[in-house]
This record gives structure tokens, sequence and C-alpha cells, in this order.
């Protein structure tokens, strides 16, 4: 998921992703912190063009902080958004700082306790929030009404945190030293906050996964410069040892890669469940042909790999939302000095809105998306506020 985030970070705002050593020379590792990264520690317009680019850290920092606003200071300007508004209208769910915990004010405006140490990202799944850590280096699940779930920790400081589409699972990406393989946990939440289910592969670091289901696991990949499109079957795995057999051993019927240029086109692997590969070589052809919709039902054993299929190319071509408007495109006006020299930049998943802001800010400057055309306005935040939550959830 989180095509857009990636693009945009890749685009231009490389040097700005959190979590990263102070200097990466390492495309490889500036990838890694590109792919975990959402929540963006911005430079300074002084020296912003000066020098070689780099990444920032900010997860090992230490910061004090302190209620932005007493209750009475709620009531917000005319020309602002408040807390309500934004809780209604777009679903937004805050993480705040109170007596030394960490809260979400959910949609219904009630706290919920997820963490005692500063969390790196919130994330809204179906059943819970999953909190992400750089203090501990570990992930927690937090169920809906406070009480903690299982932690685990993460096996290197390059970890980071996929989540699939229908939110009710989510992966933990690590790769080796040599950034050549990456391995996946996939972690399914139960209802009281523990792992029922959790399953391991490891690929080529060439292959990105992106979504799941129970039958099929969704990668990205450079397909085109090596298939220019040509509707056949091609022998991916073994030519570049993608080790999708590991993928067939945790038990998925089939693995589907997508271009990254063209994300249309696509390759179908058929896998044997709890054994490896089903057979040898991937077919490959535009999605929509109807050999390759035949293969992919074929491989998966159901029909409902093709609905997820498509959601991943849709979302990647911008065919659904979730696709960024370029903030270059959006007329600030009176708010553009404070967008700009804000601390943090935060998107939503689906790309509903985008938060300009730092925690000592009694405003936030706010683009709304759902509309016609981005509205921008103030927002403001609940006492305390640190960041939004992610909201993965699938818009209804």
């Amino acid at each position: 998921m989180n095509g857009d985030i990636e693009a945009l970070l890749r685009s231009g705002l490389a040097e700005q992703a959190e979590r990263a050593p102070e200097t990466i020379d390492d495309p490889a590792l500036a990838d890694l912190a590109i792919a975990g990264a959402h929540r963006i520690r911005r430079r300074r317009r002084i020296g912003a063009a000066a020098g070689a680019a780099c990444l920032l850290a900010f997860g090992g920092g230490t910061f004090v902080l302190k209620p932005l606003l007493t209750a009475d200071d709620q009531m917000p300007s005319a020309a602002d958004t408040s807390t309500v508004e934004v809780r209604s209208e777009l679903g937004m769910e805050f993480l705040v700082e109170d007596g030394g915990s960490y809260h979400v004010i959910n949609d219904s405006g009630d706290r919920v306790t997820v963490s005692e140490d500063l969390p790196q990202e919130v994330y809204r799944l179906e059943s819970g929030y999953l909190v992400t850590s750089t203090v501990r280096q570990s992930t927690t699940f937090a169920n809906l009404d406070g009480t903690m779930g299982v932690t685990t920790e993460w096996p290197s400081e390059f970890t980071r945190t996929v989540v699939n589409r229908e939110a009710t699972e989510f992966a933990l990406a690590t790769p080796d030293e040599a950034v050549t393989v990456e391995t996946y946990e996939i972690n399914r939440p139960g209802p009281a906050g523990d792992i029922v289910e959790a399953v391991e592969f490891t690929t080529s670091y060439e292959v990105t996964l992106t979504d799941w289901s129970d039958s099929t696991a969704v990668f990205s990949a450079d397909l085109w410069s090596a298939t220019a499109g040509q509707e056949k079957t091609w022998h991916f795995d073994e030519e570049y040892d993608w080790n999708l057999e590991s993928v067939g051993a945790a038990g998925y019927e089939s693995a589907v890669i997508l271009d990254y240029s063209n994300p249309a086109f696509i390759c179908v692997a058929d896998l044997d469940a709890g054994g490896g590969l089903a057979k040898i070589g991937e077919y490959c052809g535009d999605f929509e042909s109807e050999l390759v919709q035949e293969e992919l039902v074929t491989a998966s054993g159901e029909d409902a790999a093709a609905e997820l299929v498509d959601a991943a190319v849709a979302e990647q071509t911008g065919e659904e939302p979730g696709l960024l408007t370029d903030p270059a495109d959006v007329d600030l006006g009176e708010y553009e000095d404070q967008y700009d020299q804000a601390d943090y930049l935060q998107y939503d998943p689906y790309g509903r809105w985008e938060l300009s802001y730092g925690v000592d800010d009694s405003t936030w400057v706010l683009i709304d998306y759902t509309g016609d055309s981005p509205a921008v306005s103030r927002l403001t935040p609940p006492a305390g506020a640190i960041m939004p939550v992610l909201d993965m959830r699938p818009p209804e």
C-alpha cells in the first residue's frame, strides 16, 4: 500500500524522511528509510538547498511535550477548522500526550491509551491500533478499549511496518545486512490483542510486498525493463532468485508481481500452499487480458484474488483515491508561510487530507482533498496533540 507516499518521497522529499541515519549514501538503505516513513521531518528553508541530500532522524530525539491549548482555547476563529469537525467529517483521530502516557482521541472523542513511549506512528486497523516505537524498536498492538496486546521486537533498526489493504494484518519487513533479501513476518491480531496467526517468508529485495489476502501475496518489481510488455511465461524467479517458493511454503496459493512503471502489467506465479512452487515460471501480461485473468484465478483458487489485484493496480495507477494532489498545485494563500515552516508533514494513507504542523503549534495547516478542489484551513488540534493517527481501513 501507500504507493502515493513512496512516489512523493522519491520525487522530492527523500532528504526529509524520518527514522534514518543522519546521512545515507547507500541507495538501498535510502530505499529502506523511504519505505518506512510516513511522517516527514522538514528542513527549514534556510540551508534547504545547500549541500548534498540527506535523511534527517526524528525517532531518537528528545522533545519537551506540553499541552498546546486549554479547554477555553479550543474555540477556533471563523477561518479555522475544529477537532470536532475533522473527527466527524474525515474520521480523523489524534495521538496526544497526557501525564507521561500517549493516548488516541478517537472519532467519538474518547481517549484510548496506546503507549508509554513516544510512538513513531500509530495506525488504525480494523480491530485496534498498531503502534510503532523507535525508542523500543518494536511494534505493539493496542485494543480499541486500551488494553495492551502483543509487543513484537524489531529484528533490525531498518525494520518497517506494512499493513494490508483490509487493515486486518500487518507485516514486519526486515532486510538483511547486505540489503539483498527481505524477510516478512505476517501477523494477524486476535480479539484479545494477541497474534493468532504469524507466518514468515523471505524474498529478494528486488520485489516489495504491497498487499496480501489469505491466498495471494501482491508485490511490486521492475518487470518492464526485461519484458517490454510481452505477454508470455517468463522465469524471473529462476533468473533473479526472487525466492517465491518461500511465499508458497508460508501458505499462499499465488504471488502476483506488479510492474513499478506500469502497474497494469503483472506476473502471476502459481504456488503450492505449504509446499513451494506449483509450477516453474510466471505468466505475465496485461492485468485485464483474458489469459492473465484466467491464470490468476487458477493459481489463487478464488475469484477474490482478481479483486485484490484490481485494487492494487488501481491504487498504483492513480485510478482510485489515494494518489495525493501535488502540494505545488494547491493555492495555500495566507497559510503558505505556516505550511512551509512547520516541522512535519503527515499524509492520510488514502489521500483524503494532509497536515503541516509542529508539536508546539497552536494551529496546524490542513489540506482537505475530499471535495471537488483542495480546501486549506487552520486546524485547532486537541490539547497535547503529537500527530494524527493513520487510518489504514479502506474508505466506505
